[in-house]
């Protein structure tokens, strides 16, 4: 489910993220791979896991994609507490900050 910025901005924890990247354990990576390729953006072209962040508070983690298009990432939003896939989010880094 492609998330509203609104809904996006909502699973950041007033406390912020850790980067999880090297230590993070699989989510669920049969559920994880599906729903990846059935969300999958063509525009964005090839891409691959970047960085892993957790919040502080244990309540949600974001998986973020390299894209081949620049400053354009695809965040895939799990939900730590209810253990499932909350959605996805594409933050364009140059509308969200003027580059």
């Amino acid at each position: 489910m492609l998330l509203t910025e609104e809904e996006f901005k909502s699973t950041f924890p007033k406390d912020g993220f850790v980067n999880v990247t090297q230590s993070a354990q699989n989510f669920n990576e049969k559920e994880f791979d599906e729903y990846v390729r059935n969300n999958l953006i063509e525009e964005l072209g090839k891409m691959h896991i970047g960085y892993v962040y957790d919040a502080k508070d244990g309540t949600y983690r974001h998986v973020t994609f390299i894209t081949e298009v620049k400053n354009i990432h695809y965040i895939v939003v799990l939900d730590l507490k209810k253990k499932k896939i909350a959605g996805h989010f594409v933050l364009d880094l140059n509308k969200e900050y003027g580059l």
